[in-house]
């Protein structure tokens, strides 16, 4: 026997949350610190210990669930909370490679020491670029250079005296011009001959004078090779002198460079560190100073060619350098972290290819010709965050080209590679390629936990890379700190935001908004992106109203504004029931005709939609059609829940004897797809309503799924499915007996309207908890629900019903084969299976 006693009915304090702002412990918000930091989670602040804890360099975290505005930034601070003992990372610094330029040379030094070092290197190019001519123009200089060229002179007028000496035993004179071509002239008489004379010569003085040439000739050729290799070491040697003068200008400049930058400094390699941190680089950095002394001394005309005549400028005056002439000596200060004070938290909130790697930029010179140099070298978030930790939305990450094998890639080898990406250039540069540049980040990827699971199967690196798993709930428990909680919240977009303060009733209004959103009397939602927008237009309203501080009245119209915004397309169904185009009844009884609730999703916005469900009952075997499902407008849940529902008819009415039911169900009016289980329950007391011929009340709609046994199963958003019946009765009109029949397990999940929760309160409208289909079917059809061996229930009506139809059927089928098979032999119906009904005269069955 099943309980008869029915359900009992829902108050207005059962069907929302009750807040009382009293207990807060403020008047106003004002008097609360802002909410800083993540809070109520505890799971996930424990993974993020052991992810930054464990110095593993694949150890990095996956955040997954956190949401809202922010996020990345929470995230940020929880990370600097836990990083205060960490130090600050080195500097890096691109420099020329003098041997190698398309190789440019990376440096890691000391923070602070990378924007010192360019400090100083910019300073003696400054120093040099004024010191170098004046010392030029001094006279020490320029009595070594003359005294050289005198020298030089002198030696190359005695190899032109040999010639000279060679020519005059041929009677020849030798004469040197300015450019350093030599002319033979014949001699007559110890005079030179003029160019008459030479003419009027004969046939054989020519001749003879003609005989001599090669010879001169010859003498003449190695005159002037030595008189070339004394001029080449003359200037040799002039530079030297410079060199030399040079030198001692430019070794102690460089010297006190190096003096600045130890030869060796300790650093420390956390356990467990596959990867070694980049060692100290001031040897490299002390060959670079070598080469760049060697280059400078080799190339002093790029400072002889600076000044004009009229005298040196004062260091630093002009320190510009439009022709690049002195662009090698430049120091690209890629990383500069001498403001840090520990390890960087760097938050990349645009995840690009250039934004997380870096470039290497490209220029058009004045002719028109692109071209790159190591200072076009640019660092990214990758090389910003190094030494510490960088913070990016996976989602995004994973919707930009190249990035994610790139990421991947990088933190595998532990090095960064940087290169010229952009595909959308039509200009072909010959890039650089400066040397790959040891990595050690921690990378923590926010993204969403069903892109953490399907990046887990599917993808190796995934597993090997992002160890840890930092899971955050969308919600914590609703307890007596939920006041301070959201008034904390209200706190920090006031500061931040200047948004008014908020009353104490008007931050219990937003706490019960939290908990509509978790759809639970028990949780508050933690999607502060929502109830910050929520705060935002409540104290617009106030605004409006001239009020100095948000009250729970701003508040509830700020939710029925945005309710209100989104709610045309709910608003215009009512009106169509209203208007009698789509059929649905609130009042009275129907036979195989009951209200069901769906919810209708529009992503920002969701509500329910009561509909009407129909079921039609004939004699047959071909069991329950579900019309939703043979059109193919229902999911696979929807035809799971009418499988189930099978099952409950199987183990309720056929453990005697079979079933011979030939059934259809609809949703009618309903032309898209449908899915969910949620009407399982609405489909089977409409089914038994139809066989038993028994009438279910119009004005009570019903929603839940059931097992194979009858318990109702608990359902989602059965607030919106509430307040959805609601309002469509308070469109038909309000009975004082219209309500919905629920799940009893949902019943802490109602968060009602405070328009409903009123109607409730006045008796206006009801809501009844029920724990199985029996509890329902009594409520809906106003007998109770019985068994099937009391004619009286509606379990015995219905088991009458498919017994008769049984009868018949088997009937038929005797019938049938008696005409097909034996004529004329008489037939004999089987005996009724079932136990006589109390009171029952000998078999006879009432109708």
């Amino acid at each position: 026997m099943s309980d008869e006693s029915g359900p009992r009915e829902l108050t207005a304090d059962e069907v929302t949350v009750p807040i009382d702002a009293s207990q807060f412990g403020f008047r106003s918000t004002d008097e609360l610190e802002p909410l800083d930091g993540i809070v109520g989670q505890p799971r996930a602040l424990r993974a993020l210990d052991v992810g930054l804890g464990v110095r593993h360099r694949n150890h990095h975290i996956y955040v997954s669930g956190l949401s809202g505005t922010g996020r990345l930034n929470l995230i940020r601070d929880a990370i600097r909370e836990r990083s205060q003992d960490s130090s600050a990372p080195d500097d890096w610094v691109i420099l020329n490679n003098f041997e190698n330029p398309d190789r440019p040379v990376a440096v890691s030094l000391a923070p602070g020491d990378g924007s010192r070092l360019k400090h100083e290197v910019e300073g003696l190019v400054s120093y040099l670029r004024d010191a170098i001519p004046r010392a030029f123009r001094q006279e020490d200089f320029g009595h070594e250079r003359e005294r050289l060229r005198k020298e030089y002179h002198q030696r190359e007028r005695e190899v032109l005296k040999e010639l000279e000496a060679i020519a005059e035993t041929h009677k020849t004179a030798v004469q040197q011009l300015p450019n350093g071509e030599i002319l033979f002239i014949p001699l007559r008489d110890g005079r030179r001959m003029t160019p008459e004379e030479v003419e009027a010569m004969s046939p054989e003085q020519l001749e003879e004078l003609q005989s001599h040439q090669h010879e001169l000739f010859e003498a003449a050729g190695k005159v002037i090779l030595q008189q070339a290799e004394l001029e080449r070491q003359l200037s040799s040697d002039v530079r030297e002198v410079a060199r030399s003068f040079a030198a001692k200008i430019i070794l102690p400049r460089v010297a006190a460079i190096r003096a600045q930058f130890p030869t060796e400094r300790e650093r420390g390699r956390p356990d467990g560190n596959e990867h070694p941190e980049p060692a100290a680089d001031s040897g490299r950095l002390n060959r670079w100073l070598d080469q760049l002394t060697s280059h400078m001394l080799n190339h002093l005309h790029l400072f002889r060619d600076h000044h004009e005549a009229d005298g040196p400028s004062s260091i630093g005056e002009d320190d510009t350098d439009p022709e690049g002439r002195f662009l090698e000596y430049g120091v690209n200060l890629l990383v500069d972290n001498r403001d840090q004070q520990r390890a960087p938290v760097v938050v990349e909130g645009s995840p690009s290819y250039r934004n997380l790697f870096g470039t290497i930029e490209r220029v058009v010179d004045r002719s028109g010709n692109v071209a790159t140099n190591f200072t076009r070298i640019k660092s990214g978030s990758v090389l910003r965050a190094n030494g510490g930790y960088l913070v990016l939305d996976l989602m995004e990450a994973l919707a930009e080209p190249f990035v994610w094998q790139h990421l991947k890639r990088m933190l595998k080898s532990g090095a960064l590679e940087m290169e010229v990406y952009d595909p959308f250039s039509i200009f072909s540069v010959s890039g650089l390629k400066p040397e790959a540049i040891p990595v050690n980040v921690r990378v923590v990827a926010v993204g969403e936990p069903l892109v953490y699971h399907l990046l887990f199967l599917h993808d190796e690196d995934f597993r090997e890379i992002f160890r840890v798993k930092a899971d955050f709930d969308d919600e914590l428990d609703l307890n007596h700190e939920a006041g301070q909680l959201y008034g904390r919240l209200v706190s920090r977009l006031s500061r931040s935001e200047d948004v008014r303060a908020f009353a104490a009733g008007a931050v219990a209004v937003l706490v019960r908004e939290g908990a509509r959103l978790t759809s639970s009397q028990k949780k508050l939602s933690t999607v502060f992106s929502h109830l910050a927008d929520v705060v935002r237009e409540a104290d617009y309203w106030a605004g409006r109203q001239r009020a100095a501080v948000v009250s729970a009245e701003h508040v509830e119209l700020a939710v029925r504004e945005r309710i209100g915004r989104a709610d045309l397309l709910a608003d215009r169904m009512r009106e169509f029931m209203k208007d009698g185009i789509l059929l649905l009844s609130v009042e009275g009884t129907a036979v195989g005709q009951i209200n069901v609730l769906s919810v209708v999703d529009l992503g920002d916005y969701a509500f329910g939609r009561p509909s009407r469900l129909t079921a039609s009952v004939g004699v047959g075997t071909s069991g329950i059609v579900n019309i939703e499902r043979e059109s193919r407008l229902s999911g696979k849940t929807f035809d799971k829940g009418l499988l189930i529902l099978e099952g409950y008819l199987r183990h309720k009415y056929a453990q005697q004897t079979p079933l011979a039911l030939s059934a259809g169900l609809a949703m009618e009016q309903s032309y898209g797809g449908i899915d969910g289980d949620s009407a399982s329950a609405a489909e089977l007391i409409c089914l038994l309503s139809a066989i038993a011929d028994v009438p279910v009340r119009q004005d009570i709609a019903i929603t839940g799924s059931i097992n194979q046994f009858g318990t109702i199963q608990a359902i989602g958003a059965v607030s919106e499915k509430v307040e959805g019946f609601y309002d469509v009765c308070r469109t038909l009109g309000l009975t004082g007996t219209q309500g919905v029949c629920i799940p009893a397990a949902n019943a802490q999940h109602l968060v009602l309207r405070p328009e409903v929760t009123q109607a409730v309160r006045e008796g206006r409208f009801h809501i009844w908890p029920v724990h199985s289909i029996d509890e329902a079917a009594s409520l809906l059809t106003s007998l109770p629900a019985g068994d099937v061996d009391e004619p009286s229930t509606l379990h015995g009506q219905v088991g009458r019903r498919l017994q008769k139809m049984v009868r018949i059927l088997m009937e038929q089928q005797i019938t049938t084969e008696r005409m097909i098979w034996t004529p004329g032999t008489p037939v004999d119906l089987p005996e009724d299976p079932r136990p006589p009904f109390p009171g029952r005269d000998s078999g006879t069955e009432p109708a």
